[in-house]
């Protein structure tokens, strides 16, 4: 079996809901052991989150696919002292909660580092440990709305609209991945573990694009932006064909402005937008309205594969706006092995999406044929204890009976 750029890395997951559990599940498909750690009497909440079927959450199962399960009490003087010998194996605790509430616990990190120097700490929250907004909670929706994402999603003239998927909590799991990463190779040349910090907000901040820029160039608003795109390209939108298709077109040099709006029969416009300067970028962007509804004209008198075949012929990126349910079967997706058929005991047979990464030498995520299940709450409790710590089954009589682990 190939190596794994994470094989031999223990993490202790304390996360819940999205951001948290996405975050282990991406280091997991790169090799991790995951242990999820789920206090009783019910484990994760998200464990009974729709889509339900047969008692079992798709939601839950998405994210916690393959991870192992550890039921653990760490509101018990037991189950803290259980949980920081814990700590002394691993290498990695991940948390999601309000700030502070492992300090509360007696788990954070200045006590964590203490019982093991070389633990990596990572925390995501809505706001972080520090600045004005700190001791507030948060969820995706604000992440977006307070990050500025909302600001620009949507039309000028129609109310904010957040992001159809969670995208404050995908890159929230994204770059604290992404930071755990960096700290194992910085424990590599220090020797001693770290504290990583993920502020929801910081993250939909920085993935504001050229917005931040412009503003702080010119001082001026930026409305909604739909479809369009602040780079200066025409046409750039999605425009209903002839089928009723939605296609994505976007020329973002000058020279494929000038070639579509003349094959649109435009040549005023092709002349007019069509130069390669920096003025002339700029108008186009302050037009590109009225450019997109001219081009329009023309795209609606063709089929979706018909509009799609001619831009691409002038190497003009576009493509079809393709629903969830076209997105399960599509062949290209299906050949990356992106789109992954599970056998669930429970929710029958589902489909998921694997890990985007692709490696030459190693197949990260749900190889094809496997099968990798959510753990039931507290599943492994006993199995983990006795790996890690060679516990005994006395040893696991006595910690249940003192309430520290249940399953």
């Amino acid at each position: 079996m190939a190596v794994k750029p994470l094989d031999g890395v223990k993490i202790l997951d304390l996360t819940w809901v999205y951001a948290g559990p996405y975050c282990t599940m991406l280091l997991q498909d790169m090799g991790a052991d995951v242990v999820k750690v789920e206090a009783p009497p019910l484990g994760d909440l998200v464990r009974y989150l729709s889509p339900m079927k047969n008692g079992v959450s798709g939601y839950f199962y998405m994210v916690n696919r393959g991870k192992k399960s550890i039921g653990l009490n760490l509101k018990s003087e037991a189950g803290i002292s259980l949980f920081k010998e814990m700590v002394k194996e691993f290498d990695v605790v991940v948390e999601n909660f309000v700030p502070g509430t492992l300090d509360r616990l007696g788990v954070g990190y200045d006590v964590l580092k203490k019982v093991n120097p070389k633990i990596i700490y990572a925390a995501i929250s809505g706001f972080g440990t520090y600045g004005p907004y700190s001791n507030r909670p948060g969820l995706d929706p604000v992440a977006q709305a307070m990050g500025g994402l909302m600001s620009l999603t949507g039309l000028p003239d129609t109310p904010p609209l957040k992001t159809g998927p969670g995208v404050a909590d995908a890159l929230a799991g994204l770059y604290t991945a992404f930071g755990i990463e960096a700290a194992l190779l910085l424990r590599e040349k220090t020797g001693v573990g770290e504290r990583i910090e993920l502020s929801m907000m910081d993250a939909v901040f920085s993935f504001l694009e050229e917005a931040v820029i412009r503003t702080s160039m010119t001082g001026d608003p930026i409305p909604g932006r739909g479809n369009t795109d602040p780079l200066g390209g025409a046409p750039w939108d999605a425009f209903k064909t002839r089928d009723g298709q939605w296609i994505m077109v976007c020329a973002i040099h000058p020279h494929q402005t000038a070639q579509l709006y003349e094959l649109a029969g435009r040549k005023d416009l092709a002349e007019e937008f069509g130069k390669n300067s920096p003025e002339h970028g700029e108008k186009r962007s302050r037009n590109l309205p009225m450019l997109n509804a001219a081009f329009a004209n023309y795209a609606k008198n063709l089929t979706g594969d018909e509009l799609v075949q001619i831009v691409s012929e002038y190497g003009v990126p576009a493509g079809p706006v393709k629903t969830v349910n076209e997105l399960l079967n599509d062949p290209h997706l299906r050949e990356r092995n992106m789109v992954v058929d599970i056998d669930h005991p429970q929710l029958g047979p589902v489909s998921t999406f694997n890990q985007p990464v692709k490696m030459q030498s190693v197949e990260l995520g749900i190889a094809k044929g496997e099968n990798p299940l959510e753990p039931s709450a507290g599943e492994h409790s006993e199995m983990i204890l006795k790996k890690y710590l060679g516990m005994s089954d006395d040893d696991l009589v006595r910690l249940k009976n003192a309430k520290a682990i249940w399953s």
